[in-house]
């Protein structure tokens, strides 16, 4: 593989598909993405997206990546494709959808799911299933399908993640990484494999046969066709790797490996991923152990549904002042907004947002909050509370982490597009009183599926190697001592109770307003 000296990425994100080229150094030598059509919702919480659009995408990204760099393609080594974790693809035996892909961020659910079979019910009251039943049955989008579809259900042969429909497509393989899936899947996560009790697949509305061949996140899972390379411009022939899932690969990309180092994403979901190489759970669903991107490895991840998001329904709600100005100046409008927030004082005078915009998986009742509103108080006070938020949400669940499991944090690793906000950062530093590094590329995700292309090609031989070579960090902020004791006392003595007394609040506002539904 000496002649070897690219490796492509592939990225398939909510708003839009990126292919990016880097090189063994971890350098982006050309990137390209395009933009994919907004999800659209038949029925109120829905969100689904045309499964074509996906496609016709990736070939329009990695046609222009192709076009823009004058790489020769036998320098070219391997493709690396992540994606978003649950979206998933329903098709037939030869891979042709057969109704829109169900989106991550659907929310329908099984309200009256059939009932189980007294064989089932007794295999789910087993300490040794991965998830509870009732969250598998409620939420289990292919038992959706059986039951309301069941045309579609029958002529179903595959139901497949993004990842998994796109080595398909480029391939004719119908494979998956055991770093794509989760809970939602009938999937035994202590052994990183598909479930062989078949009563098991009763609860997901899944026949064993429905699943693609689960394999080893280093392997390659098949090598592109000449029918692929004419629609998406790739060298034929060129191995197609799997590494993991948007947030595995984002942990990866970081160089996180090892529990001592934490990786935040500031994206849509936002998240804080560390490795481990022991299987932990939460009872309560606070945090998850998915398979890593490395093989034999867990991520504890713990998330904020519609997390970075705020920033970008702020942006939309309240900064077009600075969106005027960030176009004039030709600069992106967080750095505008940075420049307006930077000299607000830790903790907002007295603004405190709790961030949920979005219900956490165990309580669909919570709602977002700000509370100490004041007269001093302007948007900028309420977008750095956003952020400031955001990183006692985060503070609070990682804590969650280290008394389950004693995972320790030494440092923090920051990602996604948020990354590129210094106050963001600096603020996660302040409040977690850790060192906080940028790294190199804010696309840390595409990165790690481009770290797990170069192993699982062979252009390195081991996954430190690859890491060591690829990854880098160029700033490392550290911990601001007045700011870090004022979010501290804010923390421990506001941030933590204001949940506790506003959650009771939050199902009266669910009873009376009927949104959401309270539960029966």
């Amino acid at each position: 593989m000496a002649d070897k000296k690219y490796v492509i990425a592939i990225d398939s994100g909510t708003q839009n598909i990126r292919a990016i080229m880097f090189d063994l150094a971890g350098n982006e030598v050309a990137s390209t993405q395009a933009p994919i059509e907004p999800y659209f919702s038949l029925h109120p919480g829905w969100a689904e997206q045309n499964p074509a659009d996906y496609w016709s995408k990736l070939c329009l990204a990695t046609r222009a990546l192709m076009k823009t760099t004058k790489v020769s393609r036998k320098e070219i080594g391997a493709v690396g494709i992540t994606s978003q974790r649950t979206t998933f693809i329903t098709v037939d035996k030869d891979g042709n959808p057969l109704r829109p892909a169900i989106v991550w961020l659907d929310q329908r659910r099984n309200e009256n799911p059939p009932p189980l079979s007294l064989a089932a019910r007794t295999v789910f009251s087993l300490p040794v299933i991965s998830g509870p039943m009732y969250y598998v049955r409620a939420n289990s989008k292919y038992l959706w399908i059986k039951c309301n579809e069941p045309d579609v259900y029958r002529k179903t042969a595959k139901f497949m993640l993004i990842t998994g429909w796109f080595v398909k497509k480029l391939t004719g393989e119908f494979r998956e990484s055991r770093g794509m899936v989760n809970v939602l899947w009938p999937i035994d996560l202590r052994k990183f494999d598909w479930y062989k009790q078949k009563i098991i697949y009763e609860a997901f509305g899944l026949e064993p046969g429905h699943l693609p061949e689960l394999c080893d996140q280093d392997r390659v899972l098949g090598h592109i066709t000449a029918a692929a390379s004419r629609e998406t411009g790739l060298p034929e022939g060129l191995p197609v790797v799997v590494g993991g899932g948007d947030k595995q690969s984002e942990l990866l990309g970081a160089g996180g490996l090892d529990s001592r180092t934490g990786v935040i994403s500031f994206g849509t979901l936002t998240t804080l991923d560390i490795i481990t190489r022991k299987y932990a759970s939460d009872k309560q669903w606070r945090f998850f152990a998915w398979p890593g991107a490395i093989p034999g490895t867990w991520n504890i991840e713990t998330s904020i549904n519609r997390g970075f998001w705020m920033v970008s329904w702020f942006k939309q709600e309240f900064g077009l002042r600075e969106a005027i100005e960030a176009e004039k100046r030709g600069v992106a409008p967080e750095a505008v907004l940075d420049e307006v927030i930077r000299g607000i004082p830790a903790g907002c005078m007295g603004l405190m947002l709790q961030p949920h915009w979005g219900p956490p998986p165990n309580d669909k009742f919570a709602k977002g909050s700000i509370i100490g509103f004041g007269d001093v108080h302007t948007r900028a006070h309420i977008y750095r509370a956003i952020l400031e938020g955001l990183g006692f949400e985060l503070r609070r669940l990682y804590e969650v982490i280290n008394s389950q499991t004693g995972t320790t944090l030494e440092e923090l690793r920051v990602g996604g597009g948020g990354s590129k906000s210094d106050v963001a950062v600096q603020i996660a530093a302040d409040i977690f009183n850790l060192p906080v590094s940028r790294m190199a590329t804010s696309e840390i995700g595409s990165l790690g599926a481009a770290l797990s292309a170069a192993v699982g090609s062979g252009m390195f031989s081991s996954f430190e190697e690859a890491v060591s070579s690829m990854v880098r960090k160029v700033r490392t902020f550290t911990p601001d001592p007045v700011s870090r004791r004022i979010y501290e006392d804010l923390y421990n003595k506001v941030y933590l109770r204001t949940y506790e007394k506003l959650e009771p609040l939050y199902r009266e506002i669910a009873a009376i307003t009927g949104y959401p539904a309270p539960e029966k």
